[in-house]
């Protein structure tokens, strides 16, 4: 029980951090953006840059000054680094277009190519903001938590926990409509596919890059809400969906409908067949 408490004390002073340095961004972000300000570019990425970093300080907080670890047990080995997030972003960007097939197979999509007001800026800048996004929610979830229950309980135990609080971070979309728990379903396979890479590659590139891939190819490139959320910044069009959102996830986004359930099963069948397991976590 004393492991326990123990445990639960340090994860709940990392999430402190974080909230109190995530604060402060907002903060400053709202007064300097007006009420408005998620819809300014500058500032919109101000507040992705600065939670991520509001993470990476907390994770490195807790890791250096609270554990006293070593650089080698963050879960970034530089050898690794440029392959696992390329590698990563390939395979979240392919399983994001197994749903769209099922859905085109069963009619409920269709090509609908609209590239009059496509513009490269704006994708650059779409993608930017993802994988700002992406890191921050990797290192809050992947990060100390998972660590600290990994060496401690185990990579069932890690997943688990650390799953049901990813889950519960998008708990405004999967209550938002009748797609909503499918979302959740989505979400928690996701969970786990993530889990699952960092556990098989003893990385954190991996799982960043898969979410980046899967993020980024959903809602900069392709224009489809992210679990609910418009993340574009452009106004064109590859696909149109008229199939029932039980299928297509309707304004929710693919995550949302049956068909989005695809995509991170077939990943977890990848990882587990793909990657090998690498060292332990030290």
């Amino acid at each position: 029980m004393r492991r326990i408490a123990v445990s639960t004390g340090k994860i709940l002073l990392f999430l402190a951090i974080w909230a109190a340095l995530l604060a402060a961004v907002t903060v400053t972000a709202v007064k300097g953006g007006g009420e408005a300000w998620y819809d300014k570019i500058g500032w919109r990425y101000f507040a992705e840059v600065g939670g991520a970093g509001a993470v990476v300080c907390a994770f490195l907080v807790m890791a250096f000054v609270v554990d006293k670890r070593g650089p080698s047990t963050l879960g970034f080995p530089l050898a690794a680094g440029p392959s696992d997030l390329v590698f990563g972003t390939m395979i979240g960007g392919l399983i994001f277009l197994v749903p769209l097939g099922v859905l085109l197979a069963m009619g409920a999509a269709k090509v609908d190519v609209d590239l009059s007001q496509f513009d490269g800026t704006a994708l650059l800048a779409g993608l930017g903001f993802t994988l700002f996004n992406v890191v921050h929610q990797e290192l809050l979830v992947r990060s100390y938590m998972f660590q600290e229950l990994w060496t401690k309980y185990g990579a069932i135990v890690a997943t688990v926990v650390t799953t049901v609080i990813f889950v519960a971070m998008h708990t405004g979309a999967i209550v938002s409509g009748p797609q909503g728990p499918i979302a959740g379903l989505n979400i928690l396979f996701a969970s786990v596919l993530l889990s699952l890479a960092y556990v098989r590659s003893g990385a954190l590139w991996l799982p960043i890059g898969i979410h980046f891939g899967w993020n980024g190819l959903q809602g900069p490139a392709l224009q489809i809400n992210v679990t609910g959320t418009d993340i574009a910044l452009g106004d064109w069009r590859f696909l149109s969906f008229d199939g029932p959102d039980l299928w297509t996830g309707g304004t929710l986004g693919v995550e949302a409908g049956l068909a989005g359930l695809a995509g991170p099963i077939v990943g977890i069948f990848l990882v587990a067949v793909l990657i090998r397991k690498r060292r332990r976590l030290d």
